[in-house]
């Protein structure tokens, strides 16, 4: 029969960021892994958990959200030495790559649905936004990628979602 690899461990693996590169661009379109044990790898650095966030969650525009690895569903990452100087941003990074990880788990095996939830949680809330755009360097307005014509209903779920106070940093924004 058809067998698909469903679970990956690379743990303790020597694996640097030019290791997680290349792994994230073949799981870029991967369908079938949907856990992936990548932990202590001390070669992976801030980076690499930036390139490993970009795969589930990349935030460079709308259409790049649907685009992302939505099959991942465990995504256990480099562990935090918290002897580093600065330990923080590799916390945050972990933060979020859990956080779409747990997107893609809530909606089994329904990629679109995960997509779309993703775009809700992480493109239409400001803060979310924010912090996901610093994390990976994008620096663009997301409402200029909006068809005026569906910035209505765009707002109407903002609203909807995260309540009036994120609809009038949308309308500011």
């Amino acid at each position: 029969g058809d067998a698909t690899l469903t679970f990956l461990s690379l743990n303790n693996n020597q694996i640097d960021d030019e290791g997680v590169q290349v792994l994230t661009e073949a799981l870029q379109s991967n369908t079938s892994l949907d856990t992936l044990m990548i932990a202590r790898n001390d070669g992976i650095s801030k980076h690499g958990m930036k390139i490993l966030l970009k795969l589930v969650n990349d935030v460079s525009s709308i259409k790049a959200t649907l685009q992302s690895n939505h099959t991942l569903r465990n995504l256990q990452v480099k562990e935090i030495n918290h002897n580093e100087l600065d330990p923080d941003p590799h916390e945050e990074i972990k933060r979020h790559i859990i956080i779409a990880a747990g997107i893609n788990r809530n909606n089994g095996s329904d990629p679109e649905a995960a997509g779309i939830e993703k775009v809700i949680q992480t493109q239409l809330h400001s803060e979310t936004r924010a912090v996901l755009c610093r994390l990976q360097g994008i620096d663009r307005s997301l409402y200029s990628e909006i068809d005026p014509l569906h910035l209505p209903e765009v707002l109407s779920l903002i609203a909807q979602r995260h309540g009036q106070g994120e609809l009038y940093a949308a309308v500011l924004s």
